[in-house]
């Protein structure tokens, strides 16, 4: 299947996003909605409805410093979508952006089935566009969204979610993110991934990484028990998660605490494993323990045509303050320094 130029909803975020949510809490989680990004050569495009939209940033900065706000564990910025205000979650574990369905329901849409949900299901994706976004003094034109139903996040949190901010909105900028400080950083950059601002250069840190996003996350290589494995960096995870097919050796350095059966849109479940991680090794750098959940991952691995070994999460995000480049396909991080950004 060919992959175009439609950006949105990643495999399973929704439905993985849920179990984060429900995990800390409670055994019983909602399905999934699978992405928007995979469209078949041929497809019909409905009226009115443009297949190729812009998700390009536009103001007059160089350098803007995005206060964040704390959900529980999730991070929300500001917006105003099309005059509406509300708050958007940072998270790079979607692709595009996502709009919560009960403030953009009466948008022209069209829908699509695809499947995958968190227990193999069927869901139908539908797709609108906004108008404008506002965050600061950055701004977005003519944004092609995917809708899903996020009343679940909002009903938990007791705050207005407008949608999801994913990673094709910000890859256009060097990416700091502060989750100590609450603060997100976002810098352009030239094509060598150059920050243009003069006179600042940005932080000096301690460790440097690649990455790799062809598939529309973002993909880190770790080791746990001395075993290479590929992670998913995900801002929008309220814990991390682990594979449930990992070899032993892995699985021996988890200290399993509980189990419990979380339950798709349907009437399947999958079992899910709690407990701490104890070892992750980045860049020469070991994380320490972490909280995690243990579950198969088999359908998102599935989903994105590559081996996917866990999700990184909010206890990784606390450890220190990371920095994305989307253009040198790097990653640097410093473990909870307080240098001034």
């Amino acid at each position: 299947m060919k992959r175009l130029h439609y950006k949105g909803l990643c495999p399973l975020k929704i439905g993985l996003l849920i179990v984060m949510l429900a995990g800390l809490c409670s055994p019983a989680a909602t399905g999934s909605i699978p992405p928007s990004s995979l469209r078949e050569p041929g497809d019909d495009i409905p009226p009115g409805v443009p297949f190729v939209l812009s998700d390009e940033p536009l103001g007059l900065f160089s350098t803007i410093t995005i206060p964040l706000k704390r959900a529980g564990r999730l991070f929300l910025i500001e917006t105003t979508i099309d005059g509406q205000s509300g708050n958007l979650i940072f998270d790079t574990g979607a692709s595009g952006l996502v709009l919560n369905k009960t403030y953009f329901r009466k948008y022209a849409s069209f829908e699509k089935n695809t499947g995958g949900g968190i227990t193999g299901e069927m869901a139908k994706v539908e797709h609108i566009k906004v108008g404008r976004i506002d965050i600061s003094d950055l701004y977005y034109e003519n944004v092609p969204a995917d809708l899903a139903d996020l009343s679940h996040i909002e009903n938990r949190r007791n705050i207005k979610v407008l949608g999801l901010m994913g990673i094709n909105l910000i890859r256009q900028f060097e990416v700091t993110f502060d989750a100590l400080h609450n603060k997100l950083v976002l810098s352009r950059v030239d094509k060598a991934g150059n920050r243009l601002e003069p006179g600042k250069p940005g932080l000096n840190f301690d460790y440097r990484q690649k990455i790799d996003t062809q598939h529309d996350i973002i993909l880190i290589e770790g080791k746990i028990g001395e075993k290479v494995l590929t992670f998913c960096l995900d801002t929008g995870a309220e814990t991390n998660v682990l594979s449930a097919g990992l070899p032993k050796k892995v699985m021996s350095t988890v200290q399993i605490t509980r189990r419990s059966n979380m339950v798709g849109s349907g009437s399947r479940g999958v079992e899910v494993l709690y407990g701490t991680m104890k070892e992750l090794l980045l860049s020469k750098h070991q994380f320490g323990e972490m909280e995690t959940v243990v579950r198969n991952m088999e359908a998102m691995s599935e989903a994105y045509g590559c081996t996917i070994d866990g999700m990184l999460g909010f206890d990784f995000w606390q450890k220190g303050i990371f920095c994305i480049n989307f253009y040198t396909n790097e990653i640097s991080f410093s473990m909870n320094k307080a240098e001034k950004l």
